[in-house]
């Protein structure tokens, strides 16, 4: 395993998420982007930025679907073409604060913003001016929209004074202020007819408003603070408790709770249940009439879509586990009580509820449909998935006296759990057999889990167990800078791994040695002999606190995280760190290899979770066909040489990419005994990219006094043939005469120098005096 690619699955920092009127996508804004989700599969069609890169404040669509604009904390707005992905105009905003609000009329020309300067700014998008600025309103505008009839031309706005302001674009005035409220106003909405509106606030009530007399018809105390309402259409929907053609509306807000209101009567005739424990809180909730879906959004950034008519839950777009027999789907536990079961094909997800505090640490048996799950109220449950990929709970447990922060289950069967707790404790959990036998749990509920061994382990947090493959040793690791190894299931004490700086966060046994490995928050990784207790290794590199390890490729490589926010491939063998992988930015938590070996999850503290492919053998096949290809177009470079046809031979030299390949056809140009013509003849006919490419070659060539004959005929041809101004129009052609110029003067100055030596040399020759030799005697 040498190489992995990932898939990112951004959780989403809400500002009240919008649906297209067809319900097929679907707006969030993270940070400095807008990301459109396509609703059916959850996947992530764009991402859009704007140029300033700020955080964005504000965004709306247009009724059509066709634009989108977006409002950043640099006071800039920007309209998209949001299909393309590109922005057709972009301004200034001239507020003079960030905008709060903004909202499109219904003709999809103008658009309001509401600024945090208590500014309201109206603008023609089709025209691209400024048509209104109306002030008055004290404090921040955090609500704008206009009158559903067109006609009309009235603006609505809400500031911190909790009242309404009526404004008339045809007189450029406020006509009137509505004040019922007591409480900041939380959402304005109109019927289909524009005869009445609806607002809600946190005063915990919903007024009725007739628009013909701007005035209030009705008051209705909600008994919980509002943050969204929205009315239903004017037809009966027996599953929500509409019997009458009457005006009913909707309401989200802190008891977590959709519940529908008859206006005339003022009583809720249809309630949710409300599901226990924090976070469950309503901040938003908005009806794409067309598409029948209703879009609601919790305090812990959940998005959950209802079918409008019956409040069914139709999607939910949102430490990590592989979970089912085949790894299809991945289990999430974040900084919440709820548990999220995500379909990795459709990104489909259930919320999985029943632990009341955060949940902190999970585990997946053998068979993948059965998982267990600890938090902070100091108790276990355990999950099972069906054959539909329905989960539910069907066990659960409680003892420890402490947060429940680590847990493992048995390897071979199905048969027991070992918490770590922060009272320093581990314990035992057997599985009863009612619970492993066929069928999806019992009828009455989940089983009671009981301890069957309780163990007092550290001095300090147990932050990670482990159970070995064949089910008879437990390592747990802990704050105090020790693992220990015990023998299960009576937790016997068997020996104390002690070599670590600081304490330690995770601990995992070989799949295939007796060897355990130890992460810590010295930064390194250990490996240790089961036998006698040794550390056979030490793995450096990260910069922070290693905080989860894990054996993969048959145990001969090890993967760990971080909190510098990194993924690291080790080979056992040789020590060596093969590959860093980067796709986090904050502490890496959450990791775990699927069954094959094959993929990876991973999750941390940015709210994102990654989904790693092992793509080893597809670079080994891509490398492999590179290899053949380039001897196949050796050989044809080969031939092309042999047949003397440099211009094709050159042409593929270049395209190869290697200067190397592209000095042997120079040389071989140059090595023909018409060789001037020959080489002129050929790089002119070159397209100008290969010559572009051949003077970035000229430059690694000119640095070596062997090669720079070849560089510098080249040049020459160039210099002599290309006119200056198409010579600096090349791309890099300033940074190809920098490298040039400095070794140019050195192979000048060098033969300057052999120049005149040669001079010197024949003046010597030419001016030595050699004595007459006598002449030979004559033989008689």
């Amino acid at each position: 395993m040498a190489t992995w690619g990932c898939r990112v699955f951004p959780w989403l920092r809400l500002l009240c998420p919008q649906l297209d009127q067809t319900g097929q996508h679907l707006f969030c804004v993270c940070g400095t982007r807008v990301n459109i989700f396509d609703v059916a599969s959850g996947a992530v069609l764009r991402s859009l930025e704007q140029e300033d890169q700020e955080d964005i404040t504000a965004f709306d669509l247009s009724p059509d679907d066709k634009v989108l604009v977006t409002a950043s904390r640099a006071l800039l707005l920007a309209q998209w073409a949001w299909r393309e992905g590109s922005v057709t105009r972009l301004w200034k905003a001239i507020h003079t604060a960030p905008v709060a609000t903004m909202a499109f009329d219904p003709t999809s020309t103008l658009l309001a913003t509401g600024g945090c300067d208590g500014a309201v700014r109206v603008w023609d998008v089709v025209q691209s001016y400024g048509t209104h600025h109306f002030r008055g309103s004290p404090g921040v505008v955090h609500l704008v929209a206009f009158h559903p009839d067109p006609t009309r031309l009235l603006l609505f706005s809400s500031a911190t004074d909790t009242s309404v302001r009526v404004w008339s674009l045809q007189e450029r005035s406020c006509l009137a202020v509505l004040t019922a409220h007591y409480s900041a106003i939380t959402s304005l909405t109109f019927s289909a007819d524009g005869h009445t509106m609806l607002s809600s606030g946190r005063d915990k009530i919903c007024v009725v408003w007739d628009l013909r007399s701007l005035q209030a018809t009705r008051t209705v105390p909600v008994f919980e603070s509002v943050e969204a309402a929205v009315l239903l259409p004017e037809e009966p929907a027996p599953e929500l408790g509409v019997k009458s053609t009457g005006l009913h509306f909707l309401t989200a807000g802190d008891q977590g709770a959709l519940r529908v209101w008859e206006a005339a009567s003022g009583r809720c005739v249809h309630a949710q249940q409300r599901l226990p424990g924090p976070g469950r809180e309503l901040t938003h909730c908005a009806l794409a009439r067309a598409a029948s879906l209703l879009l609601s959004v919790t305090a812990d950034h959940n998005l959950l879509l209802y079918d409008a008519r019956s409040l069914r839950l139709q999607k939910q777009v949102l430490d990590v586990r592989f979970l089912g027999p085949e790894d299809s789907h991945v289990v999430v536990a974040s900084n919440s009580p709820c548990l999220k079961v995500f379909d990795l094909q459709t990104s489909a997800c259930q919320i999985l509820h029943g632990h009341t505090d955060i949940v902190l640490a999970l585990d997946v048996f053998r068979k993948g449909r059965l998982f267990a799950s600890c938090a902070k109220d100091q108790s276990i449950r355990v999950w099972r998935m069906n054959k539909a990929g329905e989960v539910a709970c069907v066990a659960q447990g409680s003892g420890h006296t402490h947060s429940v922060g680590t847990i493992c289950c048995s390897r071979l069967k199905e048969t027991f759990l070992v918490t770590g707790s922060q009272d320093c404790t581990v314990k035992l959990w057997p599985l009863p057999e009612a619970l492993l036998s066929k069928g999806t749990g019992p009828e009455g509920g989940s089983v009671l889990l009981q301890a069957q061994a309780t163990q007092r382990c550290h001095n300090k947090d147990i932050n990670s167990v482990a159970v070995a493959p064949n089910d008879k040793l437990l390592a747990t690791g802990s704050q105090d800078r020790t693992a220990k190894l015990w023998a299960l299931p009576q937790c016997q004490l068997l020996g104390t791994f002690s070599g670590h700086r600081r304490g330690l966060w995770c601990v995992q046994f070989s799949p295939m040695d007796q060897v355990l490995a130890t992460a810590s928050a010295d930064g390194t990784i250990k490996l240790w002999a089961l036998q006698d207790f040794s550390c056979l290794k030490t793995f450096e590199g990260h910069d922070a606190s290693v905080l989860k390890v894990a054996f993969v490729s048959r145990g001969t490589q090890l993967l760990s995280s971080g909190s510098d926010g990194l993924l690291k491939l080790w080979t056992i063998k040789n020590n060596e760190c093969v590959r860093t992988l980067d796709a986090h930015e904050d502490k890496v938590w959450g990791l775990h290899c699927s069954r094959l070996d094959d993929r990876a999850l991973t999750g941390a503290s940015d709210s994102r979770v990654v989904l790693w492919k092992d793509v080893t053998e597809a670079e080994q096949a891509e490398e492999q066909a590179k290899r053949e290809e380039q001897v196949v177009k050796q050989q044809e470079l080969d031939n092309l040489l042999h047949e003397k046809r440099y211009l094709r031979a050159l042409g593929l030299a270049i395209s190869l990419d290697r200067p190397h390949t592209v000095l042997t056809v120079i040389q071989a140009i140059r090595r023909d005994p018409e060789s001037c013509e020959k080489l002129e003849t050929t790089v002119l006919q070159l397209r100008r990219d290969q010559k572009e490419a051949l003077l970035r070659f000229c430059v690694t060539w000119n640095t070596n006094s062997r090669h720079c004959h070849e560089a510098q005929a080249v040049l020459g041809v160039l210099l002599r043939h290309e006119a200056p101004d198409e010579l600096l129009a090349y791309d890099g052609v300033r940074a190809s005469l920098e490298g040039l110029l400095p070794y140019t003067e050195r192979h000048f100055q060098r033969l300057s120098r052999t120049l005149q030596a040669a001079t010197f040399l024949d003046f010597l020759w030419h001016n030595m005096k050699l004595p007459t030799l006598p002449a030979a005697p004559t033989a008689l």
